[in-house]
Formats: C-alpha cells, sequence, structure tokens
C-alpha cells in the first residue's frame, strides 16, 4: 500500500479556499486522532469466521500501536486466542455535525500478549486510572496490536490507506491536547475574526459567517456560509509550530495579516 501524498486528501463538494496543500498528511492525522482517544471498538474473529465487535480502553506505546487491558473471560480474548487478525475503530466525536462527517480511522493488524508490559503498563493506566483496580487480577492481561494499515477517513471524500511505516513514522500533532480549547475560544468569542480570515485571507469575500473547526501546527481550517452554500478554508501558518504554547501568537499573527491585508 502506498503512502499519501506529502498534504492533504481527496474531496467531494466545491474545491477547498486558501491552501490546501497545508493540511497534515493522513499518516500524522491518524497517529493524533488514535493519541487523542481513550475508547475504539475492537473487532475480532469468531470461531465460525464472523466478525465480533466489542468496545475497548486503551492506550498508545511509543509509535501508536495500541494497548489494551482485556479479561480472559471476555468473548474478544477467546476470539483472540483463535485467530490474530483484528481491527480497530477509532472515532473524531467532537464535532457538532453529521457524524459522518468526523473524522475515523481503522487500524487492521494482529494481536498478541505482552508477557512482560513494562512501561506500556504504565501508560495505561495513566490514561485509565480506574483500571488499577483489577490490572493484577489473574485472569486480565495487556495486549498489544501490531498495526499493519490504517484506513483513514478524514470526512466526505477524504480517505486514503496509510502503510505501517508512514503511521510508525509519523508524528502526534503537538497542538493536539490544545486545540479543541483554542477552537471552542474563537467561535465563541472571536467568530469576527474567523470571518476575516476567511474574507481576506481564503479569498471567500462574500462569507457572511465562519467558524473554525480545526488547528493542528500547519495552520487552522475554518467552514464559511457564502451565498453559494457552505465552503471549507485552510489557512497555512507562517512556519510549522513545534509547541502548544505557540497556537495563540500564530492566530493572532494570522489576524494580523488578515487587518493588514483588508485595509491595504
Amino acid at each position: 500500500m502506498s503512502r499519501p501524498k506529502e498534504h492533504g486528501g481527496g474531496q467531494a463538494g466545491p474545491p477547498i479556499a486558501g491552501d490546501p496543500s497545508s493540511f497534515p498528511i493522513d499518516a500524522e492525522l491518524s497517529r493524533t486522532l488514535v493519541a487523542a482517544n481513550r475508547m475504539a471498538t475492537l473487532s475480532t474473529l469468531t470461531a465460525a469466521g464472523y466478525p465480533y465487535g466489542s468496545v475497548v480502553s486503551y492506550a498508545a506505546d511509543d509509535v501508536g500501536q495500541p494497548i489494551v487491558l482485556i479479561s480472559e473471560m471476555a468473548e474478544h480474548t477467546v476470539n483472540a486466542r483463535g485467530d490474530d487478525r483484528v481491527s480497530m475503530l477509532m472515532v473524531d466525536m467532537s464535532g457538532d455535525g453529521d457524524p459522518l462527517g468526523n473524522a475515523r480511522l481503522t487500524i487492521v493488524g494482529r494481536i498478541e500478549m505482552l508477557e512482560q508490559p513494562g512501561d506500556l503498563r504504565n501508560r495505561y493506566l495513566e490514561k485509565h486510572p480506574y483500571a488499577s483496580y483489577y490490572a493484577d487480577f489473574t485472569d486480565f492481561g495487556f495486549w498489544r496490536i501490531n498495526v499493519e494499515s490504517v484506513r483513514y477517513v478524514g470526512g466526505f471524500g477524504h480517505m486514503s490507506w496509510v502503510d505501517a511505516d508512514g503511521y510508525a513514522e509519523a508524528e502526534v500533532d503537538p497542538l493536539s491536547e490544545v486545540a479543541g480549547g483554542v477552537v471552542e475560544h474563537m467561535n465563541d468569542d472571536h467568530r469576527d475574526a474567523n470571518l476575516l480570515y476567511v474574507q481576506v485571507l481564503a479569498g471567500l469575500d462574500d462569507a457572511t459567517d465562519a467558524k473554525m473547526v480545526g488547528i493542528d501546527r500547519y495552520g487552522v481550517t475554518l467552514t464559511a456560509d457564502t451565498p453559494a452554500g457552505p465552503r471549507m478554508a485552510r489557512l497555512p501558518f507562517a512556519n510549522p509550530l513545534t509547541d502548544s504554547d505557540q497556537a495563540r501568537p500564530a492566530v493572532i499573527e494570522l489576524l494580523g495579516e488578515a487587518r493588514a491585508q483588508a485595509s491595504s
């Protein structure tokens, strides 16, 4: 399976305004989505060959491979001992629109029990401290899904396969832990700035309203209301960000650029 192109992905509908080439690659989007979530749907194969889905908690190791803590009495564990081929579905539930427009991914790989989980045990319990109550029960064990490929879907018309090497080598976005707060703040308190962004920097001068829907190391993503219908816009930062503390100054710098262009 080929690695996706450097930035962006396929799309349906009107072209994205601004600079769609500044989108993160799908491998980065995949790693960030896996790091941000805590729950997933694990699908195993029954003895009769049917897929069996169950909800599990997970944490990710240094290369994004999910670690789960499961009981020997659970049906998915029985299935995994019979056939180690599994898949795991994660969904970004932060959006408030059509859920089919939300990002999601499916990891395909093989699951193995970790006889000596070591630091991965601590990593899991840091993300799921309530599990410390039963983590040492004799019928529970830590298992890892060894990723073979990832199917990433960024929304309508945006999808690709990411191979195991591309997924492992990609980095989690450094803004992932603050992105939701930045987006909420911009939409609650600075809707006028969002509108100026799309009107001036994205060229949607007839836009009547705009909403920020994402921010990452490379730029911001917005949706705009226009007379012709909704449009998506992508605006790049001058340079990729390396730390979450750089998010606010970068957004302010974009606003300064928009104001300067509007007054020229």
